[in-house]
């Protein structure tokens, strides 16, 4: 604690979960001079587009570093990186930032600097998950390439003292996955900006990494060194703590340390509950790096297997090959466990080569041609990923999964598709599995009002709450100006996944549900109590999960849901949902 200074405390917005002790460490980026000049001649002109692409060049180079250097527990956000170099090559970006050097004969900083601004006022006008989850994204990407035109190797990483907390601005995904290559065992990170969504929380939660982000003003608060406590969980900061606030947050540390080895020890016990009932815990992947984790935490299978990746950063969509040799790896190495596969989920904030996504006036892609309607638009393309998914069933317990499914028509188209490829595949002598088990996503809300007409044609339905509650609540989870509107205690919230599960049980289809709701303890007590049998999460939080679902009478968790139904408000209903589980598993609230 620094001598002579008061302890204050600060309240944001966790995305994190764990404790962290430590000295702030504050870094500033500095406020970059930029040349301004113009070009007398087009051998200048060739000579800038050359500066601008050299830079491009060795910011894309500085990330397919990073991706090749990733350790085991940031495999999975491999993607991440990829999205960052596909926006490297962006006509938005690149080319707008061309045209104004040969156009306007302007240098190479001032065109990524006039771009960037361009993009932001266009992003700023737009009330969008795409756009506000990506405009930082954009800005630390110009800034890369900035740095690296004037000279500073795009503004590599300091080296981060064990034991800090670092305090920032902002931090892209890359540069946090550089921190944790380096290893140096940082404690905890507070940003000024960010929210739950952003690729930096995404990246800090595989990194079990305590984070607290949307610190607004942090950085004037507190000097370097100070001690500083967060509680990634709950978005608190404790600056300056005095010795009995720091003595409480080590002791809570320390049962948090020795309680989560406890409960990954355990995780690969059945998740029965008190009154013996069986939950399905299942596991949230991307790529085939993830596998080891899934099984080594517990999951009884994979109930979302996102497929975009393979479709980013490349020239031309993969073939059917190296589909199928992808999704027999996956499907032989979970055998005989399910594999859910959910078709692609392009044209949101992923574009594959090839693909039409969008046309004039498409900024929204959120509610643009994705998800299913991206694939039904590209049929060649969904065919290819149809036909792999169905050679690769031969080798286990595939299901195939829809995204964004809003229409009765959807499906059908779908059904028909895979009704072609089974055709194909058996006069082609090829194995695979005919009838695999075809599920709808629950994401949009008008689907929860022909949801007995979806179950008649469906083998099962999956709530996608991230997606439900977005659109459901017309609320852009990434826009902090709004972010506190995401609830997904919101009563209307509730009440639709207990439509649906009401629903499933009525029509005797499987109903799974998905999404940060499942991975939550909190929210995840509460599905129990609604009733529902299957969760599938990240793998980090399945021994956690588990561990409630053993600790718990699906009676008693009831009972409580019910109350927590009659709440008016989303901070009535979270409340009474903190207060009855702190009460009874207070082990799991640390």
């Amino acid at each position: 604690m620094t001598a002579g200074r008061v302890e204050s405390e600060v309240n944001a917005v966790g995305v994190s979960a764990g404790i962290a002790i430590g000295e702030a460490l504050i870094l500033s980026r500095p406020r970059l001079r930029l040349p301004n000049y113009r070009l007398t001649g087009p051998e200048l002109v060739d000579a800038e587009i050359g500066r601008l692409n050299q830079a491009l060049d060795q910011v894309r180079a500085r990330l397919r570093a990073a991706r090749a250097g990733l350790p085991p527990e940031l495999l999975s956000q491999a993607g991440i990186i990829d999205a960052h170099i596909l926006l490297l090559d962006d006509p938005l970006l690149a080319g707008e930032a061309g045209r104004l050097i040969l156009g306007e004969r302007i240098n190479a900083e001032q065109a990524v600097l006039r771009t960037i601004e361009k993009i932001t006022g266009l992003m700023n006008t737009v009330a969008d998950e795409y756009i506000g989850a990506r405009l930082s994204d954009v800005e630390m990407l110009a800034h890369a390439i900035i740095s690296a035109l004037m000279g500073d190797k795009a503004g590599r990483m300091p080296l981060i003292p064990a034991g800090s907390i670092l305090v920032v601005r902002d931090i892209s995904p890359a540069e946090l996955m550089e921190v944790a290559e380096s290893k140096s065992a940082m404690a905890g990170l507070v940003m000024e900006r960010g929210g739950r969504t952003s690729h930096t929380a995404i990246v800090a939660q595989a990194l079990e990494l305590p984070t607290v982000v949307g610190a607004r003003n942090i950085g004037s608060r507190i000097n370097n060194g100070d001690t500083l406590v967060i509680d990634g969980r709950v978005g608190r900061i404790i600056i300056r703590p005095d010795q009995e606030t720091l003595d409480h947050y080590r002791d809570r540390q320390a049962l948090e340390w020795s309680f989560t080895a406890e409960i990954v020890r355990s995780s690969h016990l059945p998740a029965l509950t008190l009154d013996d009932r069986r939950i399905n815990i299942l596991g949230n992947m991307e790529l085939e790096e993830e596998l080891p984790a899934i099984l080594n935490y517990g999951s009884e299978g994979v109930g979302l297997y996102r497929t975009e990746f393979m479709y980013l950063n490349r020239k031309a969509p993969p073939a059917e090959d190296e589909l199928f040799q992808t999704y027999s790896r996956v499907v032989a190495t979970m055998a005989p466990r399910q594999v859910v596969i959910r078709t692609l989920d392009l044209g949101n904030d992923k574009i594959a080569a090839g693909s039409v996504v969008a046309g004039p006036g498409s900024l929204n892609r959120a509610l643009g041609l994705r998800g299913i309607r991206h694939c039904l638009s590209n049929p060649n393309i969904f065919r290819t990923q149809i036909r792999a998914i169905l050679r690769a069933s031969a080798l286990g317990d595939v299901k195939i999964m829809l995204p964004m499914i809003s229409s009765l028509d959807e499906l059908r188209a779908t059904r028909s598709l895979i009704d072609e490829a089974e055709a194909s595949l058996r006069r082609a002598g090829k194995p695979h599995k005919a009838g695999l088990p075809l599920g709808v996503m629950i994401e949009v809300p008008a689907t929860l009002f022909i949801a007995r007409e979806l179950a008649a044609e469906a083998a099962f339905f999956s709530v996608g709450t991230n997606d439900l509650i977005q659109y459901a609540l017309a609320v852009d989870r990434a826009n902090p100006e709004v972010s506190e509107m995401y609830q997904p205690f919101h009563p209307g919230i509730l009440r639709m996944i207990k439509l649906i599960l009401d629903l499933g049980r009525e029509t005797d289809t499987p109903v799974s549900v998905c999404g940060d709701m499942a991975a939550d303890f909190l929210t995840a007590g509460v599905l129990l109590g609604l009733g529902a049998e299957t969760l599938s999460m990240p793998p980090a939080a399945i021994p956690k999960i588990k561990r409630l679902v053993r600790m718990s009478s699906l009676a008693e968790m009831s009972a409580w849901t019910a109350e927590i139904l009659t709440a008016r408000t989303a901070s009535e209903a979270s409340a009474l949902a903190a207060i009855r589980l702190a009460d009874r598993f207070p082990e799991l609230m640390q």
